[in-house]
C-alpha cells in the first residue's frame, strides 16, 4: 500500500512539473510575439535608386543641335536663306550665315533688284513668307530685345544686315560679320525671315529703317557645312 501511494505521488509530481514547465513556455511565446507586435522595425527599407538626369550645362542647352536625335551630332554653325520674289517684283538669291569667333557671317547674293543702288536687308519676326507682299513674315526681328517692343529710346535698325548696292544689272553681293546676330539660343535667327527692301536704311528712322517695300523674302534654315 505504502508502495503505491509514494509512485502515485512521483506520478503527480512529474505532472505538476510538466504542466509548470509547459505554461513557462507559452508565456515566453507570447511575451515574444508581443514585443515583436509592438518594437518598430528600424531596419531601412530596401529602395531602388533613382537615376537621376544629369544636368545640361548652360552653354550646351543654348546649342542649336542638326540632328537631335543623335547624341554624337554637333551644333548648327551654318545656315541659308533662300530669297523668292514677291508680287510683281524679281528680286532672288541666296544668303548665307557662318558662326565664326567675331560673330555671324552674313553673305549675301541677290539678283533682279528693281533699280541700280542699295537695297536693305533685314531679318524679320516670323518665317513667314506666304503672303504675296512679304508682310506675313511680320515685323524686325531684334537680336538682343523685345521685336515687337523695343525701348522707346532705340537709335538702331533691328534685325539690320546693313545694305546691299545693286549693279546697273540688278546684281548684288555683300559679306558682313553682325556682332549680335546667334545660331544659338534664345535669340537664335533660325526659323526667321529675310526681306529685301526697295530703298536703303534710313537710319534717322529706327528701328524699321523706312527702307519701303518688300522686294523679296525667304525663311533661314539649317545647312550642311559648305
Amino acid at each position: 500500500m505504502m508502495n503505491r501511494q509514494i509512485v502515485l505521488m512521483c506520478v503527480f509530481a512529474v505532472a505538476s512539473l510538466s504542466l509548470t514547465a509547459c505554461e513557462e513556455k507559452k508565456k515566453d511565446k507570447t511575451n515574444e510575439t508581443t514585443a515583436e507586435a509592438t518594437t518598430p522595425d528600424t531596419t531601412p527599407a530596401e529602395t531602388t535608386p533613382k537615376e537621376e538626369a544629369k544636368p545640361q550645362g548652360k552653354d550646351e542647352a543654348a546649342k542649336s543641335i542638326i540632328d537631335p536625335g543623335d547624341e554624337k551630332s554637333g551644333a548648327v554653325t551654318h545656315a541659308i536663306a533662300v530669297l523668292h520674289p514677291t508680287k510683281d517684283n524679281s528680286a532672288a538669291g541666296v544668303i548665307r550665315f557662318e558662326e565664326t569667333p567675331e560673330g555671324l557671317k552674313v553673305t549675301s547674293e541677290m539678283t533682279g533688284l528693281t533699280a541700280e543702288g542699295k537695297h536693305a536687308h533685314h531679318i524679320h519676326l516670323y518665317g513667314d513668307c506666304s503672303g504675296d507682299d512679304g508682310k506675313t513674315a511680320g515685323t524686325h526681328f531684334n537680336f538682343i530685345e523685345s521685336a515687337k517692343n523695343p525701348p522707346k529710346d532705340i537709335k538702331r535698325i533691328t534685325g539690320d544686315l546693313g545694305d546691299l548696292t545693286a549693279d546697273k544689272d540688278g546684281n548684288a553681293k555683300s559679306e558682313k560679320v553682325i556682332k549680335d546676330a546667334t545660331l544659338h539660343g534664345k535669340f537664335s535667327i533660325l526659323g526667321r525671315a529675310i526681306i529685301v527692301h526697295e530703298k536703303a536704311n534710313n537710319h534717322d528712322h529706327p528701328p524699321i529703317g523706312a527702307a519701303g517695300g518688300r522686294l523679296a523674302c525667304g525663311v533661314i534654315g539649317v545647312t550642311e557645312v559648305q
